[in-house]
């Protein structure tokens, strides 16, 4: 299976619109979805317009509508920043704060790291984020098992045969290929949520993602699972950020997410 995340184009963020960049980069990717003729399965997008906008010339390419979730809206809890005393959002911070508590690269322990948990509603709604993505994927047979999944049947006809595990006298370069390989997915959303949703499907803190990637406006970031025994199986990302649509189309990548100047060569 593959899932496909985008990253919803330059945004005016006071009207949740694109701005005229922005357009010009939701029409690139569509055109980059035409050209390469891309096979999806199934569209979701987040419930916000400036996702929805971004998605709508590549849907209208696919001939295909998307199932709006409220949770890919972008994930936005507000904090007190340590260093500046400003009000913004939780996974906005500066170096010295998120790299002063070791809870805050934990997978399992960042929302009770010694700032996050004076903010409650963080981790109400990260784990609102993280029974969506949980859920989504259930629905493609990949049930969660601890921080890796089952791979199942959706159908519930499963071969028992078919799931045992394979070992090859205990060496793991045994690559098993399922019927999904090919099952792809695109979710339109946001920066921080996709952080946020990696992290969940990698079983890692999302505050490392957060603070050490920049994915641009309409970036495709590409997660395919990997299944080297049946029934188990875990998800790797293949792409980040990727914006090859934009130069071929000859659109500057805007700097929004990066704060530092963007290298467009």
């Amino acid at each position: 299976m593959r899932i496909i995340f985008v990253r919803h184009g330059e945004p005016d963020y006071t009207t949740d619109t694109l701005t005229e960049q922005g357009k010009r980069e939701a029409k690139a990717l569509a055109a980059r979805v035409k050209e390469k003729k891309w096979k999806v399965d199934a569209c979701y997008v987040s419930t916000m317009g400036r996702a929805k906008e971004t998605a709508a010339p590549t849907l209208e390419v696919l001939g295909q509508t998307a199932t709006e979730y409220d949770w890919l809206r972008e994930f936005d809890p507000r904090i007190m920043d340590p260093s500046t005393k400003e009000e913004h959002c939780a996974w906005d911070l500066q170096p010295a704060d998120y790299t002063a508590d070791p809870k805050m690269m934990d997978a399992k322990e960042w929302m009770h790291s010694d700032l996050y948990r004076q903010y409650p509603e963080i981790e109400e709604a990260a784990k609102k984020v993280y029974k969506g993505i949980d859920d989504l994927v259930a629905k493609y047979g990949y049930i969660r098992h601890g921080d890796y999944f089952d791979f199942v049947d959706p159908t519930g006809h499963v071969n028992p045969a078919e799931c045992k595990d394979i070992m090859l006298h205990g060496t793991s370069n045994y690559v098993v290929r399922d019927e999904d390989d090919e099952k792809t997915i695109v979710i339109f959303c946001h920066l921080g949520v996709t952080g946020l949703i990696l992290s969940r499907l990698l079983g890692t803190s999302p505050v490392g993602i957060w603070h050490g990637v920049c994915i641009p406006p309409t970036g495709i970031t590409v997660v395919n699972t990997e299944k080297r025994l049946h029934n188990q199986a875990h998800f790797r990302i293949q792409a980040l950020g990727d914006t090859a649509h934009l130069y071929a189309a000859g659109v500057p990548l805007s700097g929004y997410a990066a704060f530092s100047p963007v290298f467009n060569g």
